[in-house]
């Protein structure tokens, strides 16, 4: 009877250590998936972008690797009316530290250039009233350019009209810019 009690006892020790053994493998066995591994960090570029753009800016663009001049453009609040996108390849790729400039269309171009030049009062053909609208000419000095011109004949150069009396360079510099011959 003593040898079944051993018996149970030792077997009773070897269960409870084949459980304890079970168990603690069980706890070592972690069901958790796996982490992902960590995205790379995200390259970013700059590039500066200017002419016809709503913002004229440099802007920080993040790399994909396959990053558009559209991609800048649109970054920088998109083209403005006068952008003349078909100057420009909107679909070529860009890289860090490039300037990329959208121009404006050439008929906009020229009606500006055309508008300055019909801003500007020609010294030989004008009337009084058209001189007079000079920054420091009035009616009587706009007659004395007139009497100049038709005593002397045509300015040869807009320095020329220092020679009428009363104006000089402090007048002249104040409406130099604003006429032509």
């Amino acid at each position: 009877m003593m040898i079944k009690k051993k018996f149970l006892i030792v077997f009773g020790i070897s269960l409870l250590s084949v459980l304890t053994i079970l168990f603690l493998i069980g706890l070592a066995e972690d069901d958790t998936p796996a982490l992902p591994p960590p995205s790379p960090p995200i390259k970013k570029i700059s590039v500066y972008i200017s002419g016809q753009v709503k913002n004229i800016a440099v802007v920080e663009l993040e790399d994909d690797g396959d990053l558009r001049i559209v991609d800048a453009v649109n970054a920088a609040g998109g083209l403005t009316e006068f952008a003349d996108a078909d100057a420009v390849n909107l679909a070529e790729k860009i890289s860090d530290g490039q300037h990329i400039h959208i121009p404006t269309k050439e008929i906009f171009l020229q009606q500006n250039i055309s508008a300055a030049k019909n801003d500007l009062v020609n010294i030989n053909t004008a009337d009084a009233e058209k001189l007079a609208t000079l920054k420091g000419i009035g009616q009587a000095m706009a007659q004395r350019i007139i009497d100049y011109r038709e005593e002397n004949g045509s300015f040869k150069s807009i320095d020329e009209i220092k020679n009428v009396r009363g104006i000089g360079e402090k007048k002249f510099d104040a409406f130099k810019d604003k006429i032509t011959i």
